[in-house]
């Protein structure tokens, strides 16, 4: 007989634990499970993963996707009004996918939380006689502020967590859950037969680095890891990390992504990292200040002050500066010019090729891509087909 699971999590468009949850459901044996998949978000188009979903899982959306663009639609907007509408339908789309998830709730005694989305609103459930699993991919084990949330954290019977950091956090913060380690898992033969096919275009040798240099992301591995390919291959380039001064945690993140609460690294972390000679830090002013909405006082006061701020904290002068969010006002190049720096990049602007402006540097991200735009994203063409796009919609 098959054992069924009820698997939630909070969309399926492209990210990090998005395909580590397809990965998952990739695990698991047909002939052993019978799985639901509820997704509390349809994003319509951006549900990235829809079709890579195994074809014997059923899965379900908690929410509609006309009732999802409406929240996308307040998230972009600048009007104050219409913030203060997105915070309250987020906390309206809790509720919502809450009370449909308990509908679906028959088909099995056992739970697992996937992105732990239901922590808000556990206390609303009948979860009587259910095994509640929570899997944990982001934070130290730290329980949340919300009071609801962090008496819900008690209400799972397993959390599973990704390394030892996050582990022991829970462990320490915890009374109920029994705590587990399961690191995350790839395809590592997909990797290696992806590793292997032809690209087209002669790309050189390229280091690109994704994610948030925090603990619980496992950053020693990452420096480690760079250190050993540098000191192998003969590489002069160092990582870049850029320095938020006046924050010690993802302030900017939350506000703007709703993002789950981290601490930035602290004086001893990013000494230590200086000293290795594979980092070397640049500035990003005190609050992850957005140009765009900035008086011009502001800003100046940001970009000098953080740099003050930094040079003092690692006895060493700056060179580069990265505009907060990618974007900038033609102004604040002058000021950044003018504060000592030597250059600066961006991702909104920019021509592409370094030499034309210093001060303009248009680099790529690479978060949230597929193996597609990965492959595109790194074609030295991409940034001067980036700079060209630009150009056009800005004189629309």
């Amino acid at each position: 007989m098959k054992r069924k699971l009820i698997v939630h999590n909070g969309n399926i468009s492209i990210g990090g634990q998005e395909k580590m949850l397809i990965e998952f459901l990739k695990l698991l044996d047909p002939r052993k499970y019978e799985v639901l998949l509820l997704i509390e978000e349809n994003n319509g188009k951006r549900n990235d993963y829809i079709n890579e979903i195994p074809k014997w899982v059923e899965y379900k959306f908690l929410t509609t996707e006309k009732f999802m663009s409406w929240i996308e639609k307040n998230k972009k907007s600048k009007n104050p009004l219409r913030k203060v509408l997105y915070s309250f339908l987020l906390k309206i789309k809790k509720k919502i996918s809450a009370k449909e998830f308990e509908k679906y709730l028959n088909f099995s005694d056992i739970i697992i939380d996937y992105d732990m989305g239901l922590m808000r609103n556990l206390h609303k459930i009948n979860l009587k006689n259910k095994k509640l699993i929570g899997w944990s991919h982001a934070g130290d084990g730290s329980l949340p502020k919300n009071k609801n949330k962090r008496k819900n954290v008690e209400r799972y019977d397993y959390i599973v967590t990704i390394n030892e950091v996050m582990k022991n956090g829970y462990e320490k913060n915890t009374i109920h859950p029994q705590i587990l380690k399961i690191y995350n898992f790839m395809d590592f033969d997909l990797i290696l037969e992806k590793s292997k096919e032809p690209v087209e275009e002669n790309l050189g040798e390229y280091i690109i680095s994704v994610g948030s240099l925090t603990e619980n992301k496992n950053q020693a591995l990452l420096i480690k890891s760079f250190s050993r390919l540098k000191k192998e291959k003969n590489i002069l380039e160092k990582i870049v990390i850029f320095l938020v001064s006046g924050l010690n945690y993802n302030k900017w993140t939350i506000e703007s992504s709703n993002e789950k609460r981290f601490d930035l690294m602290n004086d001893n972390e990013v000494l230590e990292l200086q000293e290795s000679g594979t980092v070397e830090f640049g500035g990003h002013t005190l609050t992850h200040l957005s140009f765009l909405d900035a008086e011009e006082e502001k800003a100046k006061y940001e970009i000098e002050e953080d740099k003050k701020i930094t040079e003092n904290r690692l006895n060493k002068i700056l060179k580069v500066f990265a505009y907060p969010y990618g974007h900038r006002k033609e102004e604040t190049k002058d000021m950044v010019k003018e504060s000592g720096y030597l250059f600066a990049v961006s991702t909104d602007t920019g021509s592409g090729i370094i030499t034309e402006d210093l001060f303009d540097i248009r680099r790529t991200a690479i978060d949230k891509t597929s193996l597609f735009d990965f492959i595109r994203k790194i074609s030295p063409r991409y940034l001067q087909y980036k700079a060209k796009k630009y150009g056009k919609e800005k004189k629309k």
